[in-house]
């Protein structure tokens, strides 16, 4: 509330502009009211004066006192006063006594408000201002026992003067309270218009009870519900403008000797008591039925004012909580289900739900959703939002929707096959969605809120849902950062543990080249020969060794087909010229059976183009096989080497490397057996090994 600071009661250079105003204002007041007295040194209906010195004191301050006197001593010369000099200067002092003792109590209490607008401060203007001003001011009024006066009629005299010092309080010191302010009352052209014709009313009212009352249409009570309508759609401001309409129109009637009442037309001084009782009386109830009905609103707006100050109060801390609990998980299912949780909270929707984007492990992209309020399968069963028309500007990222009522929006319905919600869907009336945008400008997804009532969703639930989607952006964000950091660490994790494993297999298949290559030399070595002839097997089983590796490189060392081991093998002995008959189904090999199985088939062919049927240009060799579930998820597999049409064969002396291999090495790496028949009409090697099946489709294939 206002004050004003205590200052000495001696005027100084700075309140000249002051002074004057108040001395120019208060003598124009106080000869108006001397104008609008009834007889000379009777009373007048109304004193603005009063008020004019009041309110001049209050805002200028009281050291604007000497204004007062002046201006009062003045407008006694100037109207020629009949009253003796010193009965002037008394009523000039009463008169400045009546504004500065209540404006030094009011300074004391607190001040007062210019707007009027509570019960105390409308009290401090009637009890201090109107009721102790006009008490005070009634000291002047011994002077009109200076005067003719019949001491008879001073009662009356008396009641007339204190009654036109109060109801000028009254009206014309909330009028210049208001008019000071910095923030003026301005009403809006549809208030302005209600304004004018409430007080068009009360004009007409007042018109009807004081100027025609030889017709009384109606009686002055009528008057207090135009004032009522004024003072509570317009408070203290409406219901002054209102009660100076009255007094205009009941003091001209007054002055007139028009009067509603026959009885008292006549007499000058009972017309004057009358209106200032009616002015009084009505100020008095319309002006404190404004201040109570101002200070109930202001109260009621508080009150609202908290109210909202709480709910915001408790969204910012639910956006809070819901920052801190997001920005601590980075588990993207548990942030979204927070995010959603929360906006159906913040929104007072019935039902929420996200829809977003996820990027897989291995990178690819497709839309989940979280659900708050509702069961899973009131969504699942639909199946994912399209881009609809009313879809698109979520998921496209354009902003926010809100809508009171979807059903009625022209952009419902317009797709089918649903033509808009199919049966069985949460009922939505109510709809609100915000796109959650990443920084780069990413559509992560998108927020939707349902209500099965119009309207839910204000301006407040809007801002609510931008901010928490944002805040759902940011999260997301750092969920995928996260989920792709983890992602990175894995695949270096199984890059390093296949790089381990490469070294070792490196390692392994060094070290068994090596002890292959060191037997094929010791065998080469043993076999008596002289050192070209052994160098000459030594180079051939090499480059044997060297073919199959070539095919098990070309595979990555994973496994070969058996038809590329035998074509490997082969080659170098005649395989091109059609001397070889070759026939047998595709077949996965390990990498360790197919380099013994390579070996041995180049032992094979060796030994047929130096003793064999190779070793003629008539002989042939037919290699078949064939290859069966062995009924342990296993294959079966059957191979032979067949020559014919060569030199007649006969079993060796002696057992060389090349049957050792045979019969020992493959059968062991092959986990079979092999068995060499030496005929007369070719040799003939039948191997049968047990493979593993690489996978069940191998298996089905060879049924």
């Amino acid at each position: 509330m206002p004050t004003i600071r205590t200052r000495n009661l001696v005027p100084g250079s700075r309140d000249a502009p002051g002074f004057a105003a108040l001395y120019v204002a208060y003598a124009l007041a106080a000869w108006l009211g001397l104008h609008w007295a009834i007889a000379p040194g009777g009373g007048t209906p109304i004193w603005p004066g009063a008020g004019i010195a009041f309110v001049g004191l209050l805002l200028g301050g009281p050291q604007l006192w000497p204004a007062i006197l002046l201006a009062r001593i003045t407008v006694a010369l100037v109207t020629h006063s009949p009253q003796p000099w010193w009965a002037d200067l008394g009523v000039a002092g009463a008169a400045t006594l009546s504004a500065l003792t209540p404006v030094l109590i009011i300074r004391r209490l607190g001040g007062l408000d210019s707007r009027l607008g509570s019960l105390t401060d409308m009290a401090r203007l009637i009890l201090l201002g109107g009721v102790l001003g006009a008490a005070i001011s009634a000291l002047g009024a011994l002077s009109l026992l200076t005067t003719s006066m019949p001491v008879a009629r001073f009662a009356t005299a008396l009641e007339n003067w204190v009654l036109g010092y109060f109801v000028g309080v009254m009206l014309v010191a909330p009028i210049l309270l208001m008019l000071s302010r910095r923030e003026a009352w301005r009403p809006t052209p549809m208030s302005a218009v209600h304004l004018a014709a409430c007080m068009g009313a009360v004009a007409v009212v007042a018109a009807h009870i004081f100027l025609q009352p030889s017709q009384q249409p109606i009686g002055s009570w009528l008057l207090f519900p135009f004032l009522v309508w004024a003072a509570l759609a317009f408070s203290v401001p409406g219901a002054s403008f209102g009660l100076v309409i009255v007094a205009l129109i009941g003091t001209w009637a007054a002055i007139r000797g028009v009067w509603p009442q026959p009885g008292v037309v006549a007499d000058a001084a009972h017309r004057v008591l009358m209106a200032q009782e009616f002015l009084a009386a009505s100020g008095l109830t319309v002006l404190v039925l404004a201040a109570v009905s101002d200070e109930r609103r202001a109260k009621e707006q508080v009150a609202r004012s908290e109210r909202r100050l709480r709910a915001e109060t408790e969204a910012l801390e639910t956006l809070n909580a819901t920052g801190e609990l997001i920005a601590a998980d980075l588990d993207l299912e548990s942030v979204v289900q927070k995010v959603t949780d929360a906006g159906t909270t913040l929104t007072a929707a019935q039902f929420g739900a996200f829809f977003y984007n996820v990027i897989g492990d291995r990178g690819e992209e497709y839309m989940l959703f979280t659900l708050s309020g509702a069961p899973r399968d009131a969504f699942e069963r639909f199946g994912m939002p399209r881009n609809t028309k009313v879809f698109a500007p979520t998921f496209d990222g354009e902003g926010v929707v809100r809508s009171d009522d979807i059903q009625k929006d022209p952009r419902y319905g317009q797709n089918p096959p649903h033509n808009g919600q199919p049966t069985g869907h949460l009922p939505v009336r109510s709809y609100l969605a915000a796109p959650v945008k990443s920084r780069s400008g990413e559509v992560l997804g998108g927020l939707f809120f349902g209500h099965p009532e119009v309207g839910v969703f204000d301006e407040r639930a809007e801002r609510l849902a931008a901010g928490l989607a944002g805040q759902a952006a940011i999260a997301i964000d750092n969920a995928r950062l996260y989920q792709a950091a983890q992602r990175e660490i894995a695949e270096r994790t199984r890059a390093e543990e296949h790089q381990r494993l490469l070294i070792n297999e490196l390692n392994h298949r060094v070290k068994n080249t090596l002890a292959t290559v060191q037997s094929i030399a010791a065998q080469a070595r043993r076999a008596g020969d002289d050192p070209l002839s052994s160098y000459e097997t030594f180079s051939d089983r090499l480059m044997a060794l060297s073919r199959a590796h070539d095919v098990l490189t070309a595979q990555r060392w994973e496994g070969v087909d058996l038809v590329d081991i035998v074509a490997g093998a082969v080659r170098p002995f005649g395989a091109d010229a059609g001397r070889f008959k070759i026939s047998g189904p595709s077949v996965w090999m390990e990498p360790q059976a197919a380099l013994a199985l390579a070996m041995a088939l180049h032992e094979l062919a060796t030994n047929a183009a130096k003793y064999g049927a190779l070793s003629v240009t008539t002989g042939e060799v037919s290699l078949t096989w064939t290859v069966k579930p062995d009924g342990e998820d296993g294959l079966a597999l059957d191979l032979t080497w067949r020559e014919s049409k060569g030199p007649k064969v006969a079993p060796p002396s002696r057992k060389g490397f090349g049957s050792r291999l045979l019969e020992r090495g493959l059968a062991a790496e092959l986990n079979g057996v092999v068995t060499v028949d030496y005929r007369p009409d070719g040799l003939v090697c039948e191997m049968r090994a047990r493979l593993p099946a690489v996978d069940g489709a191998a298996v089905a294939a060879a049924e």
